[in-house]
């Protein structure tokens, strides 16, 4: 059916443009179509096509992100509500932090980095804008988890297979429940060099209608943060995120 064919036309140049995002340089046909696994004619005629619509450029024999993008990048932030309204609280968080603050979206489903103030210390984070994000694992989806009603929860636990990132990775159902009842009693939450290691983060859910729309995190190298720290931080974390979701549920028909 030409409707399916479209379809699967359109996911394929999507898995190229999620391919050279991912691979993070200018790469060649070859290094992509080893990456997604399609035929190496399918991906030079993707690549041809987005080419010409500037989401792609080629130099040299090379492919990059093109500049369209930003296009679509300014229209998402000029229509994310949740990210205008976060902004000033953002930088409230980096002033008094200095480490690398996230903001994270969340649909229900599946979560992303909308926004990253990086800390102005020279080792920082690897996280990038718009790639997703790892509830059971990190601060910010662990926040999120937390705040989800039982049934959520559990229909999340079923079609997730907990893998461990790190040996600090909780992994264990049981353990992971209990981590989430404690990250309700104390308000904010953490990753322990739990989804990469040597990477320590504090983070709150941000909460709109008593649901989770998204959370924020600070993260550092865990050598700067020592527990006293991110103590601290964690509870700047949890009135920074409430601030946030005060003036998410303040706006009209909200």
């Amino acid at each position: 059916m030409p409707g399916v064919a479209n379809i699967r036309v359109l996911e394929r140049a999507v898995d190229v443009m999620n391919c050279l995002a991912e691979l993070g340089q200018p790469s060649s046909l070859s290094e992509i179509v080893d990456k997604i696994s399609l035929p190496k004619t399918t991906v030079f005629r993707i690549l041809n096509t987005l080419e010409e619509h500037s989401l792609v450029v080629r130099c040299n024999g090379q492919y990059a992100i093109g500049p369209a993008v930003l296009f679509w990048a300014s229209a998402y932030k000029g229509q994310n509500v949740l990210l205008e309204i976060a902004k000033p609280y953002l930088v409230e968080l980096w002033d008094f932090t200095r480490e690398t603050v996230h903001l994270i979206s969340f649909d229900g489903e599946e979560a992303y980095y909308i926004e990253k103030l990086d800390t102005p210390h020279p080792v920082r984070m690897h996280s990038r804008i718009g790639a997703h994000l790892t509830l059971y694992c990190t601060a910010a989806g662990k926040a999120i988890l937390a705040s989800l009603s039982k049934e959520e929860l559990d229909a999340y636990l079923r079609k997730t297979r907990l893998v461990s990132k790190t040996p600090n990775t909780i992994v264990d159902r049981e353990n992971l429940m209990a981590e989430l009842s404690k990250i309700r009693q104390e308000g904010f939450s953490k990753d322990l060099q739990e989804n990469e290691e040597g990477i320590c983060c504090v983070g709150a859910a941000i909460l709109q209608n008593g649901r989770p729309v998204g959370a924020i995190s600070v993260s550092a190298p865990a050598y700067r943060f020592q527990e006293e720290k991110m103590l601290e931080a964690g509870r700047k974390v949890q009135e920074i995120a409430a601030k946030i979701s005060e003036a998410l549920n303040s706006l009209p028909g909200m």
